[in-house]
């Protein structure tokens, strides 16, 4: 048996989902066709997402993801990245890269702590939050290598990776 769910709470994460998918943002058209729903329903959306800056429109009146979620994601793993952190900084500093833990989310690798060295000339830059597909990157490939076999993902094994 489902679970009774809110249609109106699922569009709305499905828009956030929509727009974190775009480096250009999406217009009421564009989101309206995506989600299968009239434009009334999405300036809706569009209007509550604002009110809570986690959507902000451009001067085009294309849809951005809002620094609001910035304060959402710090929350995300924050035990692990404070712990992670002094060896990352060791890391970092030792060999003179970017030193990042990256944990798996789905079929995605989330960065979720970046430490850059602070004596090298040229280095890597990486930010926490950033996400790519586990084929991509080295952290995905990492991970990849680290899985056992059989496929199934071991996201309670974080191990800080140089990049």
């Amino acid at each position: 048996m489902t679970a009774e769910t809110s249609q109106t709470l699922d569009r709305g994460l499905r828009v956030l989902k929509l727009l974190a998918d775009t480096d250009h943002g999406l217009t009421v058209t564009e989101l309206s066709n995506k989600l299968g729903v009239n434009r009334t329903v999405v300036y809706r959306l569009l209007a509550t997402l604002e009110q809570h800056a986690l959507v902000r429109r451009d001067l085009g009146g294309r849809a951005r993801v809002g620094l609001g979620v910035l304060r959402l994601g710090r929350q995300v793993h924050p035990l692990v990245r404070e712990a992670a952190l002094p060896a990352l900084r060791s890391l970092a500093e030792d060999i003179g890269a970017t030193a990042h833990l990256t944990l798996v989310d789905g079929a995605e690798a989330l960065a979720v702590a970046v430490v850059e060295p602070t004596w090298t000339d040229y280095h890597v830059a990486y930010r926490a939050g950033f996400r790519h597909p586990l084929d991509r990157g080295g952290g995905g490939g990492g991970r990849r290598a680290a899985r056992p076999r059989g496929g199934g993902a071991n996201p309670g094994n974080p191990t800080p990776h140089p990049h």
